[in-house]
């Protein structure tokens, strides 16, 4: 084997690697996301939070058909978004959730994950679209989208800085969860 064959080989592990990681990610994230919906829709007064949030900008009339995942895979291809943007973005939706009330539920989970990416990508990425190439990817218009950014910002009272010791906790959970 050449000097040169042995580049592209290391490369391509490399870029296994990588690629291996992120499925990673994408896949625990679904995971995370989806067994808090599943508890939260197990509680008793389940029915109680869908009509208290029915109004909020967040939630969706029906479920989407597409599922968590799925949704992850798309927003990660057509956005080419890093790992530790992602990773923010589920800080975010912590941080949401926990400042807000907010119940994470099958009608809003989809809007609150994008509009986190969104915002994450926006804060920690050099390389930014235009806004209605990002509402294409979320499946909502652009004043939609323009809305659900104010709002989730809004309510996280514009801070968006995660410090150094919680991203490195949700990073190694979400690369070593099982």
């Amino acid at each position: 084997m050449s000097s040169f064959d042995s580049e592209i080989s290391t490369e391509d592990n490399n870029t296994q690697i990588v690629i291996e990681k992120s499925d990673n990610i994408l896949n625990n994230m679904s995971k995370i996301l989806n067994q808090l919906i599943s508890q939260n829709k197990n509680s008793l007064n389940y029915k109680k939070i869908i009509r208290n949030q029915r109004n909020s900008i967040f939630s969706a009339k029906d479920p989407p058909l597409i599922s968590i995942l799925d949704y992850l895979n798309r927003i990660k291809y057509y956005s080419q978004i890093e790992n530790n943007t992602l990773i923010c973005s589920l800080l975010y939706i912590d941080k949401l959730c926990t400042s807000n009330e907010i119940v994470l539920t099958e009608l809003n989970i989809h809007r609150i994950l994008f509009t986190a990416i969104l915002l994450s990508l926006k804060y920690n990425e050099d390389l930014i679209y235009k806004m209605d190439y990002y509402s294409k990817i979320a499946g909502v218009s652009l004043k939609e989208l323009k809305k659900l950014e104010f709002e989730f910002v809004s309510k996280i009272n514009f801070e968006l800085y995660i410090n150094e010791k919680d991203f490195e906790n949700y990073r190694d959970y979400l690369i070593k969860m099982e």
